[in-house]
């Protein structure tokens, strides 16, 4: 007698398999619906933010309403998708997702109309806001209501973003669509981009990156329950394998993974080189010096300022923004059950090589550009003496569910009731412990940058990537929202918790694979006076 359910599941490992053989050849980041109208790879020239659709351009000079809505936009060819967007009007053009910009000090008044059936908000993702503005799921908009987020922005200069957050659906929303860019500007940051001779929108290119889990009628498709949901498209700026003609010239680019879960190891591969290039900031802006590279990992809800400077090359040079493989460390299978790229049909493993989009090197004469020693002013050092040190470990339970330290969202009694208090204005480091048994996790604080003081028991594949004391990479030199701890490592990192609000402000500290967060990996804790 013929078992049809296991005979489906060996037929989906097989295509599985042999999809992960093509990956591993480094196919581009189309999976096995490539787009139809494409007659080679990377056909379709590279969206960049414009006056309407998709990732438009919006000063925040005046106040503004982003209507969460389904639209149906042509995202891929043929028949078009449904996109969940915050819409909005730019002179009386239509915008999906737009990216925002806004100067530091300024004032933004965003509302936001609820139009998609569901709870959500918007997440201001990075920024150090009181709790009313900080859009977590403590304070959701219910489907046709409208909520007016009010708030200065106090950051520095910076690629910034903007989410639905509501608890449990943040994954299938963020999957969906509802996530976009926020650029604040500073002096320094238009002092530089001015000494660099980089102008915005030309050389200096914003690239989202989110991959899509993609169906037969372009239909963008989500399972409420999965684990690390991945997609078998990888879109650039909601842009399917993409190109960007480039001159042969400096590019500044700023990276932001917006996946739901996976993370990308970043290069620039010209041929069989990998093009060394300078990390010029972080999640929180600019470091003080640029840092030279040729590779760094980005898992979701990280950015990366990047300078790439192609001056060298010849004209008809192609350059392949890349995943490196690497190993996802993946050492929760045990305890996770069923193989999840079952769940993923097309998709690329965790890890697997990918090619993302490709830059084409045109025909003219090489403008170089001098990277300055100095390019911002240091960091504020950390404290010598903080005020508390407190550990948080990672853990994934026997019934499968992931823990900070024995808190879950989903399985506490009183979860929206904060797990702990900080004093306000004061200085702790935080250790966050991964267990062996589990997988690399970017763990997001809100409210609060801050900086990584050291890094313990790293694997093999981090520690090829350290450049300062204390077992810290390129990136762990910035300020940083969310830091990726991997399995077996310890982290840790230097808050300053001083802000100007009053009273109890409750944030959250969780996982930013979506997933995770949605179910429970997630920890309320409130800062008082």
């Amino acid at each position: 007698m013929i078992d049809h359910s296991r005979r489906a599941a060996v037929t989906s490992l097989g295509l599985c398999l042999l999809a992960s053989q093509r990956w591993a050849r480094g196919a581009p980041a189309g999976g096995p619906d490539h787009d139809p109208a494409s007659s080679a790879p990377f056909a379709r020239a590279l969206r960049r933010p414009g006056a309407s659709g998709l990732l438009a351009q919006l000063r925040l000079a005046q106040p503004v309403e982003l209507t969460a809505r389904v639209d149906t936009l042509p995202v891929f060819s043929g028949r078009a998708t449904n996109v969940w967007n915050f819409a909005t009007t730019i002179d009386g053009k239509h915008a999906h997702d737009p990216l925002l910009i806004a100067r530091r000090g300024q004032r933004v008044e965003a509302t936001l109309v609820n139009r998609i059936g569901q709870d959500t908000t918007i997440h201001w993702h990075g920024l150090g806001n009181d709790e009313a503005n900080d859009g977590s799921g403590l304070h959701p908009v219910r489907h046709g209501e409208r909520y007016r987020y009010a708030y200065e922005v106090r950051n520095r200069a910076g690629l910034y973003w903007y989410h639905a957050h509501p608890h449990f659906h943040t994954g299938e929303q963020i999957h969906h669509g509802l996530a976009s860019l926020l650029l604040v500007e500073d002096d320094e940051e238009l002092a530089l981009r001015e000494r660099l001779g980089i102008p915005w929108g030309e050389r200096d290119i914003p690239l989202l990156l989110a991959d899509k889990q993609l169906g037969r009628n372009n239909e963008i498709a989500y399972k409420a329950g999965a684990d690390d949901w991945i997609g078998n498209r990888v879109l650039v700026n909601w842009t399917p394998e993409p190109h960007l003609d480039v001159d042969r010239a400096a590019y500044r680019l700023r990276v932001a993974n917006v996946s739901n879960a996976r993370m990308f190891k970043l290069a620039f591969v010209h041929g069989t080189t990998l093009l060394g290039h300078h990390l010029l900031g972080t999640d929180g802006g600019l470091l003080e010096r640029p840092l030279a590279l040729t590779q760094l990992y980005l898992a979701p809800a990280q950015r990366a300022d990047l300078l790439l400077d192609l001056s060298s090359l010849r004209a008809g040079d192609v350059v392949r923004v890349r995943s490196l493989a690497y190993d996802p460390m993946e050492n929760d299978a045990a305890a996770a059950g069923e193989d999840p790229m079952l769940e993923h049909p097309g998709a690329a493993p965790m890890g697997a090589r990918m090619d993302l989009m490709e830059l084409r090197v045109t025909a003219n004469r090489p403008a170089r550009t001098a990277l300055p020693s100095s390019i911002a002013a240091p960091l504020p050092a950390m404290a010598a003496k903080p005020a508390a040190t407190r550990t948080f470990r990672i853990r994934i339970s026997d019934r499968g569910r992931w823990m900070i330290n024995d808190w879950n969202f989903l399985l506490a009694p009183h979860a929206h009731a904060p797990a702990f208090t900080v004093r306000r204005g004061d200085h702790e480091v935080w250790e966050l412990v991964n267990e062996f048994r589990s997988m690399p996790h970017p763990i997001h604080l809100h409210g609060f940058p801050f900086r990584v003081v050291d890094r313990r028991n790293s694997p093999s594949q981090l520690r090829a990537l350290v450049v300062a004391s204390h077992g810290r990479t390129a990136q762990d030199l910035g300020l940083l929202d969310t830091v990726v701890v991997w399995p077996g490592e310890r982290v840790r990192i230097a808050i300053d918790f001083a802000q100007p609000y009053t009273g109890t402000q409750t944030y959250m500290l969780h996982c930013h694979n979506l997933e995770h967060e949605d179910q429970g990996m997630m920890v309320a804790f409130a800062v008082v006076d």
